[in-house]
């Protein structure tokens, strides 16, 4: 048959027809094409025209009505029997209930060749060891069709000595209705000396009832060497026609795409259809990948999930686990939205670990790293005696997440724990969550999760372990995880648990904020005044201009009076997302590396491709991905040719002596510019002043402790405030480093400080789980807050108007705070820690969190949208007006994407990294690339990228030799960020024109 157009696809039912003589652009109506056309068209109204009906089983969708005609089903009756063989001899099972299309084929396959066919109880069949009985020992079956959930309830002791031994009546075994299992657990099933016929069996019920057949190969079978590669769907049966169409409704030859099935007979109708067009493809919900002329299976579109932001298949990881040594069957089911859970049925259980289902588990997750990449390792494993199935002999997915949340359930009610169970839970669960052998000693009260090789992700999968454990929620857990020893992940536990209020502690913290307030409001006047004559007298630099993460450009005028309201400057509050550490000694005039290292120039702004020269970075293929108007899926689109090429090179770079973590402060004061200071911390407990234009290091001081918080500069110009990991928050004075003030809190400071522009307070978080206004100039505490729960890990936000202060927790809480009283103005629960910082335009705050959302809320405490990421977010969303009326929110997440919404929440582009995006974005505008404005975006491998803000188109790139957690900071044609190498660098921009032609236009210069 010829192939022509295809006719409008119903997104109920995707169909394609292939029907001689249809033109393309045809106006005729469909019922006037009907009537020209008639005999093309199949109408199941004739009498004698259908054979039978039944129902999908519904394991793979909405349950569907299915009418086979004589036609569709009987070429697979002839075909299979001619396959297989059959003659008056064999003994057929009939293994499938009538409700399921292959009974059919097995009965008559039976019936036309005069085979016998056996027919037992269904309760029968849930019995494995009397059913290998009935088939093997009483009634010596031969040919036997079933699904592989079937089979594997036989266990593969009983497989290989009887049902595949070499000696058994069985002649065929074919393998339908699921996933075939791999050649190596497929082996381990069959007796030494075996001959059985194996096939595996393709096709859906919509197209009754098989499509496919592929025999394997008896050398393959009997070859000792391990194979871990799929089995082939095979060849089309009689009659039948198969398509793989990508995702644009390309028919492909090779690569990934679904499977169409159909054939000018292979036709049935579905629901209320009454006319098929003859040729009709119907869409199988499978994906497949060609290689080398055959189809692999690769599962269903709805078990092709996205998990941390990675594809993960769910056959793919079922078929790992079985070929587990300790792994008789299992099945891999998503349970409860995100949590992806394998069932095992146990090969053998020794009498030692017998109810040792700790040991189990663990022995299970450590193999499956072995194989598998950490986003697909499952979240739990639960051990089952056997495999569930329904009347079909498919997997019975509802059964097993009921089990699986019965055994959650059971666990949470009797999980009454003694401080000796709670702390040997604790050590049981840091060793499987980290992957750590099991003849391990007790890990030591000091370690770290970090240094243990943990990671955010699995510090969320511990913490869900240990709330589990508990049964109950353990607020600001997580960060404990993050940032503290066993000893004290342990010790928070047990004040959360063992001692169930804190009345007394929250009566004096509410006595003291209320105090604190009464001395804010009867000094105010006084207070106010002193401070403005503080500011007045203290200013002394002029103007200066501070750049910092996020595009938060602030201005300010130090040598103004404040006297007049009047006269206060129209200022950007500064934001960051990083984290902390700080104390004392003093380094000056020392030089850091002046390196030229040109890298990747020349490279196009409609580039995709790119292949990296330094630090060995492969080539791959990046995508701008846009909304398309209809329906909102994305689509791939092409670059815009442009003339003007953008390359970088690094002007200097820092040796800080260990990660720097923390993003860059640039203050530029005075003469244009002319002086500018980057001010950045690091791991190993330094903070340095650098000149922005020479790479000399100003001053360098050794703090108490690590930083991660970046800094920021007082309102008076002179101060830098920065935290540490040893509690404190440290005034330095900006000139040469020198201690003015330093304020203790009760645990980690690794949010980043922020200035009230107008008042001159400092404003910062803790891991103490308060935020503190500071008056750096009375060095005192004007008020803290508690702030319901959770360490408050990222940078506060001030809006301006209306006046609020908003702080996010990792107890899961955006909370808004009078940043005047410390009083809690309102207060939100957003489902999961909050890691990223809150970012306010004048109708709104935006806020990323670790479920993958970006979360839009009103300044009033109304949730406005929500946008869904494919993984965790970090990042902090960077907003940047294109104009008055357009808004751009631009934010990083761990599906390594980049994504730009307008203030609807209505996805505008995004972009595909290398990796995992943790920082802030940066948004400049370039005067050598006609004033476009432009988004530094890095990812935690090293790769930064520059886009187009509007589009995100690539413009260009560059490799960074180490891991980054730092937030890039753009100022002229300088870019700044840190390295886990050690070094702080400093990029500087170049720009070339160069002549370059469009596919398909004359040479000229794109204007």
């Amino acid at each position: 048959m010829d192939s022509l157009a295809p006719e409008p696809r119903n997104k109920e039912n995707v169909i394609y027809s292939k029907i001689r003589g249809l033109k393309e652009g045809s106006l005729e109506t469909t019922e006037e094409h009907k009537k020209k056309h008639a005999h093309k068209y199949v109408d199941c109204q004739r009498r004698g025209f259908v054979a039978y009906i039944l129902q999908t089983s519904g394991t793979t969708g909405t349950p569907k009505i299915v009418r086979v005609p004589h036609q569709c089903i009987v070429p697979n009756i002839q075909h299979l029997k001619s396959i297989f063989e059959i003659s008056s001899d064999d003994v057929i099972f009939m293994a499938s209930p009538l409700t399921f299309d292959p009974s059919i084929v097995e009965m008559f396959v039976a019936l036309c060749s005069g085979a016998t066919l056996l027919i037992v109880p269904p309760v029968v069949k849930m019995m494995p060891k009397r059913l290998n009985k009935v088939l093997f020992n009483d009634h010596k079956v031969s040919v036997l069709q079933a699904t592989p959930t079937l089979i594997k309830r036989f266990g593969s002791e009983i497989l290989a000595s009887v049902v595949l031994s070499a000696n058994t009546s069985l002649r065929v075994l074919a393998l339908g209705g699921e996933a075939f299992p791999s050649l190596c657990v497929l082996k381990s099933w069959r007796g030494e000396g075996n001959k059985t016929q194996i096939f595996n069996l393709y096709g859906i019920t919509e197209v009754s009832s098989w499509a496919t057949y592929y025999r394997i190969p008896e050398e393959i079978l009997c070859n000792a060497t391990r194979h871990e590669e799929c089995v082939p769907l095979g060849f089309p049966l009689l009659g039948t026609t198969l398509d793989v169409m990508d995702n644009s409704g390309q028919v492909i030859q090779e690569g990934e795409g679904q499977v169409f099935i159909g054939g000018k007979e292979r036709i049935c109708f579905l629901d209320d259809e009454i006319t098929v067009c003859p040729g009709t493809m119907r869409a199988t919900g499978d994906w497949v990948i060609i290689k080398d002329e055959h189809m692999y299976y690769l599962g269903r579109q709805d078990n092709q999930i996205k998990r941390h932001g990675k594809r993960v298949n769910l056959e793919s990881i079922q078929q790992v686990a079985e070929s587990l040594k300790q792994v008789e069957a299992c099945v891999v089911t998503k349970c409860d939205e995100d949590k992806l859970v394998l069932f095992v049925v146990p090969r053998v259980i020794s009498e030692q670990h017998k109810g040792n289902t700790t040991n189990f588990r663990r022995d299970i997750l450590l193999d499956l790293g072995k194989h598998l990449s950490p986003h697909a390792i499952p979240d739990d494993v639960v051990q089952i005696s056997s495999l569930p199935f329904t009347a079909h002999g498919k997997i019975d997915q509802t059964t097993l997440i009921q089990t699986y949340r019965e055994k959650t359930k059971a666990k949470i009610s009797n999980n009454v724990l003694g401080k000796k169970e709670l702390w040997e839970g604790i050590q049981r669960l840091w060793k499987v969550v980290l992957n750590l052998p099991e003849g391990l000693p007790d890990v030591s009260e000091n370690c770290m999760f970090l240094y243990s090789g943990g990671d955010s992700l699995k510090a969320l999968r511990l913490t869900e372990e240990i709330e589990t454990l508990v049964g109950q929620t353990v607020f600001g857990l997580a960060e404990v995880i993050l940032n503290s020893s066993l000893l004290d992940i342990y010790n928070h536990i047990i004040e959360a648990i063992f001692f169930e209020t804190k009345n007394n502690e929250e009566l004096n913290d509410k006595n003291d904020r209320k105090i604190k307030r009464k001395r804010i409001k009867d000094e105010s006047a006084r207070s106010h005044s002193k401070q403005i004559k503080q500011w007045r007298s203290t200013a002394s630099i002029g103007n200066i201009t501070t750049v910092s993460r996020g595009s938060q450009i602030t201005k300010l005028n130090t040598n103004v009076s404040y006297e007049n309201c009047e006269n206060r400057p129209d200022v950007q509050e500064g934001k960051d997302l990083m984290d902390a550490e700080s104390n004392g000694e003093e380094r000056k005039g020392h030089n850091s590396s002046n390196v030229s290292e040109n890298v990747n120039a020349n490279m196009s702004i409609n580039e995709e491709k790119m292949s990296v020269k330094n630090n060995s970075w492969e080539s791959f293929v990046n995508k701008v991905v846009k909304p398309q108007r209809n329906d909102g899926k994305v689509i791939p689109e092409d670059r815009v040719a442009n003339c003007t090429t953008v390359s970088l090179k690094i002007r200097w770079k820092s040796d800080t002596a260990k990660c720097v973590d923390a993003s860059p402060l640039l203050v530029i004061s005075e003469n244009n510019g002319s002086d500018a200071t980057l001010y950045i911390g690091s791991h190993s407990h330094r903070i340095q002043a650098i000149d922005v234009l020479s790479g000399k290091i100003k001053w360098e001081r050794i703090l108490g402790d690590r930083i991660e918080s970046s800094a920021c500069i007082s309102r008076c110009g002179k101060f830098i405030i920065v935290g540490c990991y040893d509690g404190s928050v440290c005034v330095l004075k900006g000139n040469d480093g020198e201690t003015f003030w330093i304020f203790c809190t009760g645990n980690s400071v690794k949010s980043s400080p922020i200035v009230d522009p107008d008042l001159g307070l400092v404003f910062v978080g803790s891991h103490d789980q308060h935020i503190y206004a500071l008056d750096i100039l009375d060095k005192a505490c004007v008020w803290k807050l508690h702030c319901g729960g959770g360490a408050v890990f990222s940078t506060p936000c001030l809006n301006k108007s209306p006046r609020l202060l908003y702080v996010a927790t990792l107890g899961e809480s955006l909370v808004a705070v009078n940043p005047d009283t410390g009083s809690v103005v309102w207060k939100r629960s957003c489902g999961k820690p909050l890691f990223s910082s809150p970012q306010c335009t004048s109708q709104s705050v935006y806020i990323g969190c670790v479920d993958g959302s970006l979360q839009c809320f009103s300044h009033n405490g109304d949730q406005f949208w929500q946008f869904s990421t494919g993984g965790p977010i970090f990042s902090s969303p960077c907003i940047y007006s294109f104009s008055a009326t357009n808004q751009k929110i631009i934010c990083g997440s761990y599906d390594c994407f980049v994504y730009c919404l307008n203030e609807d929440g209505d996805l505008v582009w995004k972009f595909e990294t290398s990796n995992q995006v943790y920082a802030v974005p940066f948004v400049f505008t370039n005067c050598d690339l006609n004033d476009r404005t432009l988004v530094a975006v890095i990812s935690t491998d090293g790769n930064l990228w520059i886009l187009v803000a509007t589009t995100g188109e690539l413009v260009t790139s560059y490799s960074l030799p180490g891991e980054v957690f730092s937030s890039p900071v753009v100022w002229k044609e300088t870019l700044i960020v840190g390295c886990r190498n050690n070094y702080v660098y400093c990029l500087e921009m170049s720009t070339s024109e160069q002549k370059k032609m469009a596919l398909g236009e004359s040479e000229q210069f794109p204007q």
